[in-house]
């Protein structure tokens, strides 16, 4: 849906290579008085007295005072003036900042912390829910000497932000006793690296009514964000691909799609945003077995639109008595650069594996196949192994050019299907659109599985079958 007239066309994690450090410093924070002696401070401070008028005022003997007044005298706080007036010292007068004010004394305390900084704009950001996975991303090239001298910058920078980390309750151990003056760095004693680790930055991408992009955003977890957009855009651009608009416009043909192409403003070329709202409308006032949506199926909005197309299946498979193994829910994967670059993805497929099955019975059998280039493929097979975790051992590598590789498809046999077009328009847009429907239309559904299984069953020659097999396999052949 819009909002502000912008629309999210796709959502990418962007890593960026951080450090977590172990840092001890000293610090300086406020301290009040024990009470009879910030009494008589706060009294002489209002104006110079003598040593009968603090007895009279505070009802002390004259042994009393004197006693107070000596201690007072030794610390280097109070002074005798030749009129035999007591006067502060300019140590004490450097408790007070207003007449009548709570004296406050100086302190300075040893501490320390374990704080996480971002190497490109040197952020501190929470401890809290961060993973040390560098997956389902995009990794961010940060300078080298960043890296390298990341302690000595961190020292440089602890310093400078040490109001604001503060702020942030990074540092909740160090308490300001009730005073005025905010407790402050008075020098760093070390810094030391304790581990590398992705600040992963979750990043929406939108366009206007016209489909043109918006700004990204900046991030709250960085000081400034123009640093990393500008990395962001340099990564952007190196893994962009080619216009692949005429070969998706043949993958519609094949798939007998004609409502996709609605889609699109036909003088700019750009998909229209109010065009997919007024498609999404009327679908859901026809009931036509079909759901149109923008973004990857893996979003949170676009992958509960699948669920419930999946929801009456899966309650009638599990209350029936039979158990059939269940259809296979075959996922087909395209060739973008873009795709599978979030958390969201990682999430969905753990959705899609575990409610496969219940604690009784089979439901449907979910194979991933993920493009590789044959069955020798081994360094892609252990990249995408990595990228997938523990989910690798449900994947299988499927030989590169099913419709192009600009087509994913999500096929449950006799049940549900999805397509998604994953549109590449660089000279327009920094990052792939994808763009899809699900249908449940029993007809449109089979005659799509035919289309998968065929090239899943076929070959590019002889000795070349497209299923390559299971991605473990693959990746032990040398």
């Amino acid at each position: 849906m819009m909002s502000d007239n912008k629309v999210t066309y796709h959502e990418v994690d962007f890593l960026l290579p951080a450090q977590r450090f172990n840092i001890q410093f000293s610090y300086i924070s406020q301290k009040g008085l024990p009470f009879v002696r910030e009494f008589i401070l706060r009294l002489v401070h209002v104006a110079p007295m003598s040593k009968a008028q603090v007895s009279t005022y505070f009802g002390l003997s004259r042994r009393e005072t004197e006693e107070a007044i000596s201690d007072l005298v030794q610390r280097g706080e109070l002074t005798l003036a030749i009129d035999g007036r007591l006067a502060l010292t300019e140590k004490s007068q450097g408790y007070f900042t207003e007449i009548g004010e709570i004296p406050q004394l100086s302190i300075v305390q040893d501490s320390g912390a374990t704080l996480s900084f971002d190497l490109a704009t040197f952020s501190c950001f929470s401890n809290k829910n961060v993973q040390d996975k560098w997956k389902a991303g995009i990794p961010l090239k940060i300078d080298a000497n960043n890296a390298s001298q990341s302690e000595r910058l961190v020292e440089k920078h602890f310093q400078h932000q040490f109001s604001y980390i503060l702020d942030k309750g990074y540092l909740s151990h160090i308490q300001n006793q009730n005073g005025k003056e905010r407790p402050s760095v008075y020098t760093v004693n070390s810094v030391n690296k304790l581990r590398q680790l992705p600040l992963r930055l979750t990043t929406e991408f939108q366009m206007d009514i016209d489909g043109k992009p918006v700004e990204r955003e900046d991030y709250e977890e960085l000081n400034s964000s123009e640093c990393v957009h500008e990395l962001m855009t340099i990564e952007l651009s190196r893994i962009s691909t080619p216009n692949n608009f005429m070969s998706i416009f043949k993958s519609m043909v094949s798939l007998s799609d004609e409502e996709t192409l609605n889609l699109f403003d036909s003088r700019t070329n750009l998909i229209n945003p109010k065009y997919v709202e007024d498609m999404q409308a009327l679908e859901e006032h026809t009931a036509s077995g079909r759901e149109t949506f923008l973004g990857p199926i893996y979003s949170k909005v676009n992958w509960q639109k699948l669920q419930k197309a999946l929801a009456p299946m899966l309650a009638k498979r599990i209350e029936s008595k039979e158990d059939k193994g269940g259809g296979r829910f075959t996922w087909i994967a395209p060739s973008d650069p873009f795709w599978a670059k979030s958390e969201r993805f990682i999430s969905s497929l753990s959705d899609f594996i575990d409610k496969s099955s219940t604690k009784d019975k089979q439901l449907y059998k979910p194979v991933l196949y993920v493009p590789v280039s044959d069955e020798g493929d081994f360094r892609v097979a252990k990249q995408w192994k990595h990228e997938l975790g523990q989910f690798h051992k449900d994947a299988k590598g499927l030989a590169e050019g099913f419709l192009d590789g600009n087509v994913e498809i999500l096929h449950l046999e006799d049940e549900v299907a999805v397509v998604i077009y994953h549109f590449a328009q660089p000279e327009t847009l920094p990052v792939t659109m994808p763009l899809g429907y699900v249908i449940t239309n029993k007809d449109l559904v089979k005659q799509l599985g035919k289309l998968v299984n065929d090239y899943i069953k076929g070959s590019s020659a002889f000795d070349k079958p497209n299923d390559c097999g299971a991605l473990d396999a693959i990746a032990k052949r040398r």
